[in-house]
């Protein structure tokens, strides 16, 4: 979006600053996105009353309703034509005139849009490339594949020539993202159109010294055996976001997720076979309809044996159009709120454990930034299974590096990284 503007001559600023126009990018995944959603959209507007503010995204996709209900919202856009925005823009501080351009629904394009490739990033180190849209799983609690239309795969030759550029631009990390990237070229079985894997091999096929992370995997798509195919490509980082959501199978199959907990499980063998120390972290849902005690502690018993990196637990939230939405036994909030605590909970104890288990062992570091923790200058950056590392900045290192490092005791929410010298 950045891109789209500056190439009609506009100037990029802060979310503080006073500016011209406003481009908030909804999410819908929760109750809370919604809210947060709506937060934004009043307080930029608050920033300039003149100022022209875009909404799009999964919101206005799902309730073009209640974004029209909004004063504040003066062009709303949805998940398709967002490469309208500055034009819209421009538009809306010549006329004043508001725009409604999606009447809600989910979207039918069956191509993916393929826009102008991005070689810059607000990161200096680590740069996102998507590879996919849309997703057809219909998991019972998601209204993402509602907002965001059926599964389209970029090009293999475009994600490869955005991957060139920004390797040549210097990025060292390059992660590949998407609305449910495992299923990359899932809708073209009868083109030659290859796989999530087949994507890593064409990257890593390309010179320089960077490494490739992919955002997440579904074991929905996926299952222990193609995992394996991964561990060939030496570029790949040793890092993968599992999301599980529970780990009692009742639960699993009212949420239409097509793996058992055994089988999620086997996955994490197969994956700490190849690396003790690979980094997994994972979704999961507090409060699931009908989920009872005993459901959720065969979901904590899950997190124990799978010993994540890190859990992004949140509770359950009812969303348009899902078939969980019309589910008995809607849970109240302070079960589900409670059962979130118990995640977090368990979640700081396992990433420490974690965090404890990589001590003297060797990582190697692409360093970002420069921070401050408990007064002491680091270097903070990550290692290839995404746990953070921090070196102390008297070491002669700037960011976008790639650093050996011995693995010391856990700082903050990584670990101290002490220098190999060679």
């Amino acid at each position: 979006m950045a891109e789209l503007f500056k190439a009609r001559g506009w100037e990029i600023g802060g979310e503080e600053d006073v500016s011209d126009a406003y481009v908030v990018n909804t999410c819908t995944v929760t109750a809370l996105s919604d809210r947060k959603s709506r937060q934004y959209i009043r307080r930029m507007k608050r920033l300039n009353p003149q100022a022209a503010v875009i909404v799009m995204g999964c919101y206005p996709q799902t309730r073009p309703e209640a974004l029209a209900s909004m004063e504040e919202a003066d062009v709303i856009i949805g998940t398709e034509g967002k490469e309208r925005a500055p034009e819209l823009a421009e538009e809306f501080l010549k006329t004043r005139e508001r725009k409604l351009l999606t009447s809600g629904g989910r979207p039918e394009s069956r191509e993916y849009t393929d826009h102008q490739a991005i070689f810059g990033s607000e990161s200096r180190t680590r740069a996102l490339i998507k590879i996919e849209e849309g997703c057809d799983r219909f998991c019972s609690y998601c209204v993402i594949p509602y907002a965001r239309g059926p599964v389209r795969s970029r090009p293999l030759e475009s994600i490869v020539s955005e991957a060139r550029g920004l390797v040549e631009a210097g990025y060292k990390e390059i992660v590949l993202s998407g609305i449910n990237t495992a299923l990359y070229g899932s809708e073209r079985p009868d083109v030659s159109v290859s796989g999530i894997d087949g994507v890593i091999e064409a990257i890593s096929a390309l010179p320089g010294d960077f490494r490739i992370r992919i955002g997440s995997l579904e074991p929905t798509v996926v299952n222990a055996e193609y995992v394996k195919k991964l561990f060939g490509y030496d570029k790949l980082c040793h890092h993968l976001h599992l999301s599980v959501q529970s780990g009692s199978d009742r639960v699993l199959k009212a949420m239409n997720r097509h793996y058992s907990a055994a089988e999620y499980l086997d996955i994490v063998r197969v994956l700490r076979e190849f690396d003790p120390l690979y980094g997994i972290t994972t979704d999961i849902i507090a409060g699931f309809p009908g989920e009872s005690e005993e459901d959720f502690e065969q979901t904590l018993e899950l997190a124990e044996k799978a010993g994540y990196l890190h859990i992004h637990g949140f509770p359950y939230s009812v969303r348009p159009f899902t078939k969980a939405a019309e589910m008995e036994g809607q849970l109240p909030p302070h079960v589900k709120k409670e059962r979130n605590a118990r995640l977090g909970e368990l979640s700081e104890k396992l990433s420490l454990e974690f965090r404890k288990s990589m001590e003297g062992s060797f990582q190697r570091v692409l360093t970002e930034e420069r921070v401050s923790v408990d007064g002491r200058e680091y270097i903070k950056g990550h290692a290839s299974n995404y746990c953070p590392v921090y070196i102390p900045a008297e070491a002669a290192i700037t960011d976008n590096e790639f650093i050996d490092v011995r693995a010391g005791e856990p700082i903050a929410d990584g670990v101290a990284g002490i220098i190999v010298r060679t």
